[in-house]
């Protein structure tokens, strides 16, 4: 069994010939290629998510922040001050002023700054589709976090502006753990047929609340925004916007999406802010009628935090776990072992890498179609249990459902850029 560093080293081998087949473009093409010197990445969105994403790249590739986009003032003054303070670590430059974007559409600037390389897209999932198309558009590089959407209207833009940046510009989606060690030793495993015919399919994402971002004194477009994560619309849910996670490890594990759904779930514990459900029970069947039963609360509880997923299969059972375990148990007694409690803990830093490399290499990956089909996969389970009928994915699909935020953006300059 290989663990550690020899694990990782495989992994990334493996990652990188996996982007063989990808067209090339010239080395030139790309700025930030030179000899010393860092690729410029670009963030749509400032909060949290954004700030944790950029430092990443940052830690773990030549990447230096060079341009931020954001409507509120207090998000860009603090992740400039963030970035300027780890730049000024590695003896890079500060970010210019002119490079920062307040407002609605500060991300049409940023797209087409020359300091950008890569653009990062980490504000509200609703906006994805617009801040995605901008980007391509520019001919810039884009990690684009998940969801990719918040309807079935917009993961069909995002599909299709996939298509047109396919060989001309490198897209990641953020799923973490597609580049974990561990998890892909089992899902590698499985897809060996090591537990031999997949029969049944047990997931779950049990977690603490998140924090009310809302002040007294905001107006309630403000209000609504800084809380984005508790607004339907905006976030997709939390069965969509965090949930999301596992049911890639599904699809992943599965080779394949769900055809149908049905579930329950709603607002048991809390009623104190926004819209969004804080349960889900949904049944996903996947092809062969292969069920997976999911279970998810966001509760404030925060003595127990758990997420995994578990395949039971006709030769074993496998378990994939962000702590542990990580195994494969067969019928027969034999054991297989991943060896790690954190899962995820090399996780982002392998999909920084590869990203990066790719593009320095000239080698454009493009995650779009796996992003949309597990969005749409999470928009299936949500709206068959808002609805409390089964649904199919073709009916799903073809439905092409829109949803309106309804939002006046004038009063905070014409848009919604930040996450929390």
């Amino acid at each position: 069994m290989k663990k550690g560093k020899n694990l990782r080293r495989d992994f990334l081998k493996q990652a990188t010939a996996a982007g063989a087949g990808v067209m090339f473009v010239p080395a030139a093409a790309v700025r930030g290629t030179a000899a010393n010197s860092a690729l410029g990445l670009g963030i749509i969105g400032c909060g949290g998510r954004g700030t944790s994403d950029g430092t990443d790249f940052v830690q773990n590739s030549e990447t230096r922040v060079t341009a931020l986009a954001d409507v509120f003032d207090d998000r860009l003054a603090a992740a400039r001050a963030h970035f300027d303070k780890l730049a000024a670590e590695k003896g890079q430059g500060q970010i210019a002023a002119a490079n920062v974007f307040r407002g609605g559409r500060g991300y049409e600037k940023l797209v087409q700054s020359k300091e950008v390389d890569m653009v990062l897209v980490t504000s509200p999932p609703y906006f994805h589709p617009d801040h995605f198309e901008a980007a391509v558009a520019a001919g810039k590089h884009v990690y684009l976090e998940k969801p990719v959407a918040t309807d079935v209207h917009g993961c069909n833009r995002v599909l299709k502006t996939g298509q047109q940046a396919a060989g001309k510009v490198s897209v990641h989606v953020g799923f973490q753990k597609r580049y974990s060690e561990a998890y892909r030793a089992i899902v590698e495993r499985i897809h060996r047929g090591e537990i031999g015919e997949v029969a049944l399919g047990q997931a779950y994402y049990y977690t603490n609340d998140l924090d009310r971002q809302a002040k007294p004194g905001m107006s309630a477009t403000e209000a609504r925004l800084r809380n984005w994560v508790f607004d339907k619309v905006l976030s997709g849910d939390i069965l969509v916007e965090q949930n999301i996670h596992i049911i890639d490890v599904c699809n992943w594990a599965l080779k394949s999406h769900p055809v149908k759904a049905y579930g329950t779930g709603g607002r048991q514990v809390r009623k104190d802010v926004g819209d969004v459900w804080d349960h889900f029970i949904v049944t996903f069947v996947y092809p062969n009628d292969v069920k997976v039963s999911f279970n998810s609360n966001q509760f404030r509880n925060k003595t127990y935090r758990v997420q995994g997923e578990r395949f039971i299969g006709t030769l074993g059972t496998s378990e994939t776990n962000h702590r542990g375990p990580n195994q494969i148990l067969l019928n027969n007694g034999e054991k297989y072992d991943a060896g790690t409690t954190e899962a995820l803990a090399t996780a982002v830093a392998n999909k920084v890498k590869v990203f990066t490399d790719g593009i320095r290499a000239g080698k454009f990956d493009n995650e779009v179609a796996q992003g949309a089909e597990t969005t749409l996969s999470t928009i299936l389970g949500r709206t068959a249990a808002y609805s409390g009928r089964e649904l199919t994915w073709d009916r799903l699909v073809k439905s092409d459902a829109r949803w309106d935020a309804k939002l006046n953006l004038d009063e905070l300059g014409g848009g919604a850029l930040s996450q929390n």
